[in-house]
């Protein structure tokens, strides 16, 4: 596999809302989004299979949103992997590796633009060992503590690739 090739995409209807503070599904013009609110630190889980082309050189999150209203200020992310793998993880509990920050950025001076942004993640712990032809999930939530913008971000999509 070469780097920099996706290994999955997930949008905002493959979304496995927790139980707690879910990010809402919502839509704008017709284009599905997940609401993440300003203060309340909301979650996003999708589930994957790692590729079997994927090559153990850790994983670059890219993150595709746009802002509700808001036209200055900054928006952040984080994210987690879990391992589900061959007995590595009783599903009747989250075991969610450490998350990795994706730095706050400036937001679009436009509502409605789509931003993107990214954090690589490197293999092993980080990635919570995930090894290839395994079950996965990926957390995403909004880094309210460390953004200033205005409103909900609203997700678009999210894409996994090769680092």
């Amino acid at each position: 596999m070469a780097t920099g090739n996706t290994l999955c995409t997930f949008m905002p209807q493959d979304n496995e809302p927790p139980t707690s503070n879910p990010a809402t599904l919502d839509t704008r013009n017709l284009h599905p989004v997940l609401d993440f609110d300003t203060t309340t630190q909301e979650i996003a889980i999708f589930s994957g299979i790692l590729p079997q082309h994927y090559a153990g050189g850790g994983i670059t999150v890219y993150i595709h949103y746009a802002m509700s209203t808001a036209t200055t200020g900054t928006c952040g992310w984080d994210v987690s992997f879990e391992r589900i793998g061959d007995g590595s993880q009783d599903i009747d509990s989250d075991g969610f590796a450490s998350a990795q920050t994706i730095t706050a950025v400036t937001v679009p001076g436009t509502s409605g633009n789509v931003d993107i942004v990214n954090v690589a993640v490197t293999d092993g712990a980080n990635m919570d060992s995930i090894a290839v032809g395994e079950v996965f999930r990926v957390r995403l939530r909004r880094d309210v503590a460390n953004d200033s913008a205005a409103g909900d971000a609203e997700f678009k999509g999210l894409e996994l690739r090769e680092t």
